[in-house]
């Protein structure tokens, strides 16, 4: 609105230098109207009354809404040509001659000439068809300026319409000329350039046309598909992914429109989207009735309206996962990701790409630019499960995070600021591990600011019979199997078990026991075979009679993992043969090796860790 205001001032002030022309050449006033009959131009005592509005039923309403020239050479008040107007009586006006001023059939306008005495009404009586002459051919000046003015507006409402369009999409747009000049870049490019951390946005929308790969891509006129280009600004490597249009408006312009995305923010959104709809789980899915457990799901709740970091405590098995995503479900960060770590399953080698990131060409084999766990995690929250196993290097990279809330890939100095919350779990005694050295302490306490500590199965009675009447349920019905109960003396060997693999493992026996149960209730003799399997037949009670429950574990670690190494010892490839039993028990290397070095297991024969292969230590 305020280009039109301008546009319309313009046409007004040449109006004026016009009046002010007429004026000096033919010595009478002039006075200029628009379509709505006011004053926009005048020289003598009309210039004063400017913007004032001109009475009906003068020579220049009637010219207006005739469309024909006016030549009135005396004021009388008998003439048809005065006859009814408003100022009849009190006009000081001797004679005057008034032209249409029009756009094309319509009359937009009237320009004329006023005689205020004698001497000016005989010239103009005199020189009549020469002034009619002269005052249409200034009206045709005016009128060629007007329509200028309105094909300039219309222009200007048709390119204001697509910069509406164009700014309404959530790509960048940019317009550059033949030589490389910009012509026009859209809300949404400043917007990504500003979320990249670019401060100078006309340089570096300058340098995106100056690429090579593009330019490669316009000369060789391949631009139907978007292409991935990398601009360096002083070290730093950006991304973008670039759709490129030729417009060639006409055959000199050569102007190209590229479409405009931060290929970094499209693969993390994508990423994000994909984490953000797993499951939705909530606390009321996480199966238990015992006060113990409820009472962790309080303390979760709670712990779901903060932002502080949370340590999850408990054995493996306990559903310390499942605590997680229930948090960050209940938390304001529910629309956000969810992205879970489980630092024991990730190659030393591979855990700072993993969680960092990194850039193409950043080391051999980096062929692409790969977005970092945390930054996929950017206003969600990170898991990192098992974070004993976490290398201790990297410790000190976490609590960077942690405290500065800022990350790095590697193979960039570019620093990405970064929004999470961190819920890290772990199955052993972090402060142990902290006395012990394996584990930073200052990292310790900024994890532990919420600790919830899942109590093992064994310890909750009363939710072993819930959470076994559940799956034997849940199982009769995804198996169609007729399956009601469980008899009580079966019952009563799943209550003395200890349940070193928690609610886990007692999900895996009754899906077993419905599988292969033949009755409509799950007898003593089938728990017993699976929970026996492999062992003598005595009661399970004996064999843990007078141990602790930490020598109770151990022993039952020892002889999952000497089984299992046994199971797989005829391979030749001692590799091999670890990669398989970490598979089965899926558990890392980095905790295999761990564990046959605290168990004191060897492999194949071979002297213990203890006292040889030091080169397996992590």
């Amino acid at each position: 609105m305020g280009d039109e205001k301008t546009g319309i001032q313009e046409y007004y002030e040449l109006s004026q230098k016009v009046a002010e022309a007429i004026e000096a050449v033919l010595g009478i006033d002039v006075t200029i109207m628009n379509e709505s009959m006011e004053r926009v131009a005048g020289t003598g005592i009309y210039k004063t009354l400017v913007n004032d509005q001109i009475e009906k039923n003068s020579a220049f309403d009637r010219c207006l809404s005739t469309g024909k020239s006016q030549v009135i050479t005396d004021r009388c008040p008998e003439s048809s040509l005065c006859c009814g107007c408003s100022r009849i009586l009190t006009c000081v006006e001797h004679a005057a001659i008034c032209v249409p001023i029009r756009q094309g059939e319509k009359v937009i306008g009237v320009l004329g000439i006023i005689a205020f005495n004698e001497e000016q009404k005989k010239q103009i009586i005199k020189n009549a068809d020469i002034y009619l002459n002269y005052l249409e051919k200034m009206a045709l000046l005016l009128e060629g300026k007007y329509s200028e003015f309105q094909v300039n507006m219309e222009k200007k409402i048709l390119s204001d319409r697509m910069k509406g369009i164009l700014d309404t999409i959530n790509s960048g747009v940019v317009i550059y000329d033949g030589k490389g000049k910009v012509l026009y870049k859209n809300n949404s490019l400043v917007r990504i350039l500003n979320e990249m951390g670019i401060e100078d946005i006309d340089c570096f929308v300058k340098e995106i046309r100056k690429n090579q790969l593009l330019q490669s891509l316009l000369d060789n006129d391949e631009c139907t598909r978007p292409c991935e280009i990398a601009i360096d600004i002083l070290g730093v490597k950006y991304s973008l992914l670039v759709t490129i249009t030729c417009l060639n408006t006409d055959s000199l312009s050569n102007e190209v429109m590229l479409t405009i995305q931060n290929i970094n923010y499209f693969k993390k959104q994508v990423m994000q989207s994909i984490e953000k709809n797993q499951l939705r789980l909530q606390f009321d899915n996480i199966l238990g009735i015992s006060d113990g457990i409820l009472e962790v799901k309080k303390l979760a709740e709670k712990a779901a309206l903060s932002d502080s970091n949370v340590l999850i405590l408990g054995e493996s098995g306990t559903g310390k996962e499942l605590f997680a995503r229930a948090i960050h479900n209940c938390s304001d960060r529910k629309e956000h990701a969810f992205v879970p770590i489980n630092c024991g399953a990730i190659p030393d080698e591979l855990f700072e790409s993993e969680l960092f990131g990194y850039e193409k060409g950043a080391f051999t084999g980096a062929y692409a630019n790969k977005i970092g766990k945390f930054e996929i995690a950017d206003k969600g929250t990170v898991f990192l499960d098992e974070i004993s196993e976490m290398p201790y290097r990297l410790q000190v990279k976490l609590l960077r995070i942690l405290q500065e809330k800022e990350v790095s890939r590697i193979g960039s100095n570019k620093i990405q600021k970064i929004d999470i919350k961190i819920i890290a779990a772990t199955n052993v005694d972090l402060q142990k591990r902290v006395r012990e050295g394996l584990f930073r302490e200052d990292l310790y306490y900024r994890l532990n600011v919420i600790p919830i500590n899942i109590p093992p199965l064994r310890k909750r009675k009363e939710d072993i019979v819930f959470i076994t009447n559940h799956f034997i349920k849940y199982y009769a019905e995804i198996l169609k199997k007729d399956m009601r109960c469980i008899s009580n003396e079966a019952m009563s060997l799943l209550l003395k078990y200890p349940w070193p693999g928690n609610v886990r493992e007692l999900q895996n026996l009754i899906e077993y026991a419905v599988n292969f149960e033949t009755g409509k209730m799950i007898r003593s003799e089938l728990i017993e075979k699976r929970l026996l399997s492999n062992q003598d037949k005595s009661n399970l009670s004996d064999r843990f009679d007078g141990k602790s429950l930490g020598a109770s574990i151990k022993e039952l670690e020892k002889e999952l993992i000497s089984n299992c190494i046994n199971k797989y010892s005829f391979f030749n490839s001692r590799d091999y043969m670890v990669q398989q039993v970490c598979n089965e028990l899926e558990i890392g290397r980095a905790t295999f090796y761990r564990k046959i070095k605290e168990l004191d297991i060897c492999l194949n024969n071979e002297t213990c860790l203890n006292n040889e292969n030091r080169e397996l230590d992590v």
